[in-house]
């Protein structure tokens, strides 16, 4: 059993796709960062006249 689950999970660690999940988690990283500040800055969204 444990042998078939590294091999299902041996995906994970190949550097194609820790680079994959790098940049997913930089995309997320940046998005939050941009909500929170739209959502923390409440006179923003007037100067940007959204």
């Amino acid at each position: 059993m444990g042998i078939i689950l590294s091999l299902r999970m041996n995906f994970l660690f190949h550097h194609k796709t820790k680079r994959m999940i790098n940049a997913v988690w930089t995309v997320v990283a940046v998005l939050v960062i941009v909500g929170m500040v739209l959502f923390f800055a409440p006179g923003l969204l007037s100067l940007l006249g959204v």
